[in-house]
């Protein structure tokens, strides 16, 4: 379960979670928790398109602001 929440920035809780609700499907392997890959592609696959955020954009363009009144 570690490589699924590192390939994709998931909590272990939210793994469960997912499975609890079938979008992933977990095996038990030699006492070890896996979870099988083409769920883990499928989520990736089916997961919403990164786009750029606008949080921050204020507080950078008064900064800048505040930088371009500094060097006059």
């Amino acid at each position: 379960m570690t490589v699924t929440t590192d390939v994709t920035g998931l909590s272990p809780t939210t793994i469960y979670r997912l499975a609890a609700e079938g979008r992933l499907t977990l095996k038990r392997i030699a006492g070890r928790v896996v979870v099988e890959t083409p769920g883990v592609i499928d989520l990736v696959r089916n997961a919403e398109p990164w786009k750029p955020g606008t949080r921050g954009a204020a507080a950078r363009a008064k900064r800048a602001e505040v930088a371009r009144l500094s060097l006059r």
